[in-house]
């Protein structure tokens, strides 16, 4: 191999993962809804009062508020594990509206 293929190998890995990857996040499935096309216009319309009410309960933070700049193992530690919290509470909140709405994940 000569050195632009190898450069490029790199970028072909991570595309053929995203490739794998795409379509793997979780779906959701509403077993009340028949219809595919009213089920997929329901899902968006609950998607999004389910994410408002999420954030509204556990305000997401964003862009610099979500960095510590103090260097330190402990300070970039802590701050890690605070925003895996609020993450993670956010993410029970928008789940759990989802859950009330009828929707659950396909399995």
């Amino acid at each position: 191999m000569d050195r632009k293929t190898l450069r490029l190998a790199p970028l072909g890995l991570v595309a053929a993962a995203v490739l794998a990857l795409a379509g793997c996040g979780p779906t959701y499935v509403n077993p009340s809804i028949a219809d595919p096309a009213d089920a997929k216009q329901r899902l968006a319309v609950d998607t999004a009062i389910c994410q408002q009410e999420a954030n509204m309960a556990i305000p997401p933070t964003y862009a610099l508020e979500r960095f510590e700049p103090d260097p330190t193992i402990e300070a970039q530690a802590t701050r890690w594990v605070a925003n895996v919290s609020e993450d993670d509470a956010n993410l029970d909140v928008f789940s759990t509206c989802m859950r009330h709405r009828g929707w659950r994940y396909k399995k």
